[in-house]
């Protein structure tokens, strides 16, 4: 009832999927085309399994998302594993080309919500150069405050999706209750965990759909946020 949704103040967003449009299939293609496997064999090596559900958490990439490794180091396993034929620069830029560009309409809504003072944060399964490549597209640290940026490998995190411990991180940097916070994800398994673990909504958004950023705007509006 009207109690309840006085109680939701705080957006937490999952970036890739949601803010921004990403094809990981892209940078298997390209590294398949600089080395002697196919886009399968090397997508196995960088997410050992993890790209059909879309959690490309596992594989080489595995210590990089929790900040085990850095990019170089990264570079020089996926490098050794695949005998790739590129430089640090080519391998950046290939890593880099898995983003299309910004959803416009949730990003716009959340310029219009941070405009409006709106708390907002970002919990990300990332990796340093991801995350860079998707800020320099659209500067989130600038609107919304790099303290509540939440990625993977940060040192406060170093858990991924959906640990409870990530989620104790979120709220640490947010510095809010669980039942305050509306998560949004474009995984519905890390939404159910997000409702389990205790906060207050969730919202999958599902970007099979055409119109999947209307849908998440719409459902982000009846819980309240109308910026």
């Amino acid at each position: 009832g009207e109690k309840d949704m006085k109680t939701l103040t705080t957006l937490l967003w999952d970036a890739g999927g949601v803010i921004y449009s990403f094809d990981q299939g892209r940078v298997d293609r390209v590294f398949a085309a600089n080395c002697h496997k196919s886009a399968e064999e090397v997508s196995a090596v960088l997410y050992g399994g993890t790209a059909s559900d879309k959690r490309y958490n596992a594989g080489l990439v595995g210590d990089f998302n929790l900040g085990v490794i850095d990019a170089p180091r990264f570079y020089s396993r996926v490098k050794k594993k695949l005998e790739l034929r590129m430089n640090y620069n080519q391998f950046v830029d290939a890593w880099n080309s898995a983003f299309k560009g910004v959803n416009s309409k949730i990003a716009a809504f959340i310029e219009q919500a941070a405009r409006k003072g709106i708390p907002q944060g970002i919990l990300s399964s990332t990796n340093p150069l991801h995350w860079s490549e998707m800020n320099r597209t659209l500067d989130l640290e600038t609107l919304l405050g790099r303290k509540n940026i939440i990625c993977t490998y940060h040192p406060d995190a170093g858990a991924n999706k959906p640990e409870p411990k990530l989620f104790d991180a979120a709220l640490e940097r947010l510095g809010k209750q669980k039942a305050e916070v509306v998560y949004v994800d474009d995984l519905k398994k890390y939404t159910d965990a997000a409702l389990q673990y205790g906060f207050g909504a969730a919202i999958h958004v599902d970007n099979n759909q055409k119109d999947f950023q209307e849908r998440c705007i719409l459902s982000l509006n009846e819980l309240g946020f109308a910026p």
